[in-house]
């Protein structure tokens, strides 16, 4: 090469033109090397794995072409024997080694997790080690050489070094991509029906799955967990997407909604002390209670009904148990009654123009059905079928007339009320209405419905 011989003082040329060879041969290595990441990498393996290379493989392979080029270039113009030069490191190979145990571990420990892909990012992992005083749970967000990074339920970021995560038993809470089981633990005095219990929970957790986040396809369940001589322990289990909601959230919303429950219906917690009480009846309230709280907290009569009127209507209402899969309703049917929902979850469903039947709602503890078409006369727009056992209360059309036969007032307060429920309503399915309207149309409807209370003359 004539022009790198002028190029540099006299004497250099001939290392000058070898440099330059072993420049062009690791060059076309690196050229190589990014042909194959695109070419191979990102497209013929990422098609065939459905995921992306992990970049430290990707890395191992450009360092191998790299030095391979090298060492090509240097045995072609030097006569560098690369075997003798392995040979001649062998021992200084085997000190380091031996220094760097534990950072080789980590690095073959890593190549290994990428190659496997036995866990990415995203995914939420427990590890089982004596090295740690529990075991370490967290989700990952990073996996680099030496190191898996997982971020905590506090926030905080965890380095895990690889090998303790091939070295001891891991449980990949994300794999396979489905709805992951969770439970939450609720104590309860044991004084209180276990089989009540359990339907509260279980119709509460039904209604609670419906959000997002959570697996409707999978039934959440409840077992009695464990027996003391204050109370019992329900664990209630349920499944929820860890990738779409973290689980100790997923757990939080669940015993929200589970306390709310409990604090509605005084369901008592195990005593933690000795105290003196009268003896348990065995029911978990004295019935008439049970009708009058469940009446007094219903929509429809919460804030209208004066303590008399809902004496008059708890003496014409009986609770009821329903067992699961019982047909409380069926859209068409005239209207003869209204349930108040006191333990377990009911399912919504409504027929439509292609004569599917679709899930819209479920109803749990202290939901009411059926109390528009009741009170108005119209036909049932649902079809009400239980999801577990069930206790509720059935208010029926002859208890009304006797209520409004007492108190012909109510009538006007009852349609406000459903007038008010059937605008918002109107307002999300953006049908334009005047409230009024709506109200005086209702108005006329149950004063028809109810005309045997009024002695067959429509009154308001």
């Amino acid at each position: 090469m004539p022009t790198i011989h002028g190029l540099v003082p006299s004497g250099y040329g001939d290392l000058a033109v070898r440099s330059v060879t072993i420049a062009l041969i690791v060059a076309g290595a690196v050229l190589i090397d990014r042909l194959v990441r695109r070419f191979y990498w990102h497209g013929h393996l990422k098609k065939r794995l459905g995921r992306d290379t992990p970049e430290l493989i990707q890395d191992i392979v450009t360092w191998v072409l790299v030095l391979a080029a090298l060492s090509l270039g240097l045995s072609a113009e030097f006569g560098f024997s690369t075997a003798a030069f392995v040979t001649a490191s062998g021992a200084a190979a085997v000190v380091i080694g031996i220094a760097l145990q534990a950072v080789i571990q980590d690095l073959f420990s890593g190549l290994a997790i990428n190659l496997e892909g036995s866990y990415a990012i995203g995914d939420y992992l427990t590890i089982f080690t004596d090295q740690a005083p529990e075991p370490i749970y967290g989700r990952v967000v990073g996996i680099s050489w030496r190191s898996t990074l997982l971020r905590r339920d506090d926030g905080c970021l965890l380095m895990v070094p690889n090998h303790l995560a091939t070295t001891n038993p891991v449980t990949n809470h994300s794999r396979p991509r489905e709805g992951k089981r969770l439970s939450v633990d609720v104590p309860v005095d044991n004084r209180f029906p276990p089989a009540r219990v359990a339907d509260l929970l279980l119709g509460e957790t039904f209604k609670v799955i419906k959000r997002t986040g959570f697996e409707r396809l999978k039934a959440p369940s409840v077992i009695l967990k464990n027996l003391s001589s204050d109370g019992v322990i329900f664990e209630v289990r349920f499944y929820a997407f860890p990738d779409q909601l973290e689980p100790g959230s997923a757990r939080s919303i669940v015993l929200r909604a589970l306390l709310d429950v409990i604090q509605q219906y005084t369901v008592p917690t195990p005593l933690t002390q000795i105290e003196m009480v009268p003896a348990f009846d065995g029911d978990a309230v004295p019935g008439d209670m049970e009708t009058r709280r469940a009446i007094s907290r219903a929509g429809l009569f919460k804030d209208v009904l004066n303590p008399e009127q809902i004496d008059r209507l708890t003496k014409l209402s009986k609770p009821t148990d329903i067992p699961a899969g019982t047909v409380l309703m069926s859209q068409d049917d005239a209207p003869s009654s209204m349930l108040i929902i006191l333990e377990g979850a009911a399912s919504i469903t409504v027929k439509g123009t292609d004569g599917v039947s679709r899930e819209v709602a479920v109803s749990a503890t202290g939901d009411v059905a059926g109390e528009m078409s009741l009170m108005t006369g119209s036909p049932r727009t649902a079809t009400v079928v239980a999801l577990t056992s069930m206790r509720v209360l059935e208010i029926t059309k002859e208890a009304m007339e006797d209520l409004l036969r007492a108190s012909p007032e109510l009538l006007g307060r009852f349609s406000q009320i459903l007038a008010k429920r059937q605008f918002e309503i109107d307002q999300l399915a953006h049908r334009l209405v005047q409230r009024e309207k709506v109200e005086s149309d209702l108005l006329t409807r149950m004063t028809a419905f109810f005309s045997r209370a009024f002695g067959g003359t429509a009154r308001t």
